[in-house]
């Protein structure tokens, strides 16, 4: 769906109008190529997808000072390189820094322009919805996890999202009250569309799909944004993994970790709300130096996201069901958000270069090759878990976490 751009265009009154706007056509016609434009005054700038102000010419810093009040924070100030826009601009963006404001000038070629559009489309949305969303602890985290915690206090400060824990109790009511009829149905499906199924029974796949028809309903009663599960503690309750369930919730767009971490799940829905993307939470596994590769491997990975699947156990325990999932080989980027506060991370483009199959591992096995310098992980790193996500959104990561305040750990 192609976004709703508003233009409040401003021009200097010593500026013959018709002679600037034709200055500006080429330009404004190459945005209409990838956004759907309309030109509106400042009291319409609630009713487009975003509002950007378009400095049309110099000498309009006093009229943008007369509509301030009326505009969607942070204003976006749109330039070209004619007419003494750009000048303009940074004369108004300096007078909103001033005011302790933030804001953002747009300019560089068409191309550019379009892509710094786009992503301040992405980050405004994604700090808007951050600060209204929720993530449901589910058992809370594992005992292991001696460096994920988040102080939910300070969280929510932060970003604006609000952690809830829930008792593991809740899910076990849901599990008794789930029908196995359609169960059996989602596992009917699930086994249909998997390349193999290895160690586990049909009735395994029907008990993993439990699992997923019970922990959609918690989450659906509690309206959680994201749902991050104990689920080691199902194994010792229930005798059955939720790792078939966390795969198949996030590929519907529920976004759900494993093993109760807090860190973790948040940095899946981040990335999920700036890029749209799934993610692969994972364990590091293995680091080769010299190649600058490493091995990322768990249990849980969304179908989705791969070319096909293959139904395993689970590593650890050898019950239930785990996904080994076989990912085409091509761009990643490699996340972490962590810190108690979740005010640091990691980042980093790769190349998946293979899939393996080591019985000493989870069971999805990929080997990354990293772009930066891949002594971060044993010399500094942001706890255990990381995500990897399919293409390369290094940059706009970046931009977003500078800008949310947040520290990047090399």
């Amino acid at each position: 769906m192609r976004l709703k751009i508003g233009i409040i265009t401003l021009l200097s009154a010593l500026h013959d109008a018709t002679k600037v706007e034709n200055s500006h056509y080429n330009f404004i016609s190459g945005l209409k190529k990838d956004f759907d434009i309309s030109f509106i005054d400042p009291e319409d700038a609630y009713s487009v997808d975003l509002p950007i102000v378009f400095i049309g010419s110099g000498g309009t810093e006093n009229f943008f000072k007369n509509i301030y009040d009326r505009l969607p924070k942070p204003v976006l100030l749109l330039t070209d390189s004619m007419q003494n826009s750009l000048a303009a601009s940074m004369e108004i963006l300096a007078w909103i820094r001033e005011l302790g404001d933030d804001s953002f000038i747009l300019h560089g070629n068409l191309d550019e322009t379009i892509e710094q559009i786009k992503y301040s489309y992405a980050a405004y949305t994604t700090k808007r919805r951050m600060a209204e969303a929720s993530i449901g602890v589910v058992g809370f985290p594992s005992d292991w996890l001696i460096a994920s915690d988040v102080n939910y206090i300070d969280v929510q400060k932060k970003w604006g999202i609000m952690f809830k824990n829930v008792e593991l109790l809740e899910l076990s009511q849901y599990l008794e009250e789930v029908s196995i009829d359609r169960a059996r149905r989602i596992a009917d499906d699930v086994l249909k569309e998997a390349a193999l199924i290895k160690e586990p029974n049909e009735k395994d796949v029907v008990e993993g799909a439990r699992v997923y028809l019970a922990l959609k309903a918690l989450r659906d009663e509690y309206g959680f944004d994201a749902v991050t599960l104990r689920c080691f503690e199902l194994l010792s309750r229930h005798e059955v993994t939720g790792c078939l369930a966390l795969s198949l919730l996030n590929n519907e767009g529920v976004v759900c970790g494993c093993e109760g971490d807090c860190q973790g799940a948040f940095s899946m829905l981040l990335l999920n709300m700036l890029t749209g993307s799934k993610a692969f939470i994972a364990n590091p596994a293995n680091i080769d130096f010299e190649k600058s590769d490493m091995v990322f491997a768990h249990c849980t990975i969304p179908t989705c996201m791969t070319d096909n699947y293959i139904i395993r156990n689970h590593f650890e325990s050898r019950i239930g069901v785990g996904i080994q999932g076989i990912v085409e080989e091509g761009p990643v980027t490699i996340f972490k958000c962590g810190g108690s506060k979740l005010d640091k991370y990691y980042v980093s483009s790769g190349q998946i270069v293979e899939n393996l199959d080591d019985d000493n591992m989870c069971r999805t096995q990929l080997k990354v090759h990293v772009d930066s310098d891949i002594t971060y992980f044993v010399r500094n790193p942001i706890a255990n878990h990381h995500l990897i996500i399919k293409g390369d959104y290094t940059r706009q990561i970046e931009r977003f976490m500078r800008e949310m305040g947040c520290a990047r750990i090399v």
